[in-house]
């Protein structure tokens, strides 16, 4: 059975929780949440975190692949009709 870091909303934005224990900073965006998890979890180099989650609206922990890198600026942009 793996390991799990939890990206859960916040009443002030984001956080991560690893083995239960919550992250002391709260993130604005859940992809700053992530990229502060695996900062974390690269520090740690236990090796311990092996799955990534997300809290769904339902409540349910979702898997989700950890991020790697920037988000790519080149991929096309819908806009809406003002």
């Amino acid at each position: 059975m793996g390991k799990y870091c939890d990206i859960v909303p916040h009443a002030t934005g984001w956080v991560y929780v690893i083995d239960g224990v919550q992250s002391a900073s709260y993130y604005h965006t859940y992809e700053l949440a992530m990229e502060a998890a695996k900062a974390h979890v690269a520090r740690d180099r236990s090796g311990r975190v092996e799955i990534f989650r997300r809290q769904a609206l339902n409540g349910e922990m979702l898997p989700t692949p950890p991020m790697h890198g920037t988000p790519d600026q080149s991929a096309p942009r819908q806009s809406f009709p003002a």
